[in-house]
């Protein structure tokens, strides 16, 4: 069977050009499978961390706790609605530096 040149040529500027893309793709599969294992690595870490049990409270500490959320919640809302009376104020009078 014959082969012209011009064939040969095309034969061979393909194979380069596929040789070319093999390579890429190496070093792509490579870069990803660096970063899968570091990846692996950090999860492993993550997930080697013990959480602590949480606290067991009593009924009074319960109360307690009850207690003073609802004082600082009161606290703050109390503060918000200062602010915006005295922002209410400010825009009522007009104030300007």
């Amino acid at each position: 069977m014959f082969i012209s040149t011009e064939e040969k040529l095309k034969i061979a500027s393909e194979l380069s050009l596929a040789t070319s893309q093999i390579t890429a793709l190496i070093t792509t599969v490579a870069t990803l499978e660096k970063r899968v294992t570091d990846l692996e690595r950090s999860t492993i870490k993550m997930s080697s961390k013990v959480k602590k049990p949480k606290k067991v409270l009593t009924a009074a500490q319960k109360a307690k706790q009850r207690e003073y959320q609802r004082m600082y919640k009161a606290r703050k809302k109390e503060e918000a609605n200062n602010l915006a009376i005295v922002a209410e104020l400010l825009k009522e009078n007009n104030v300007s530096s």
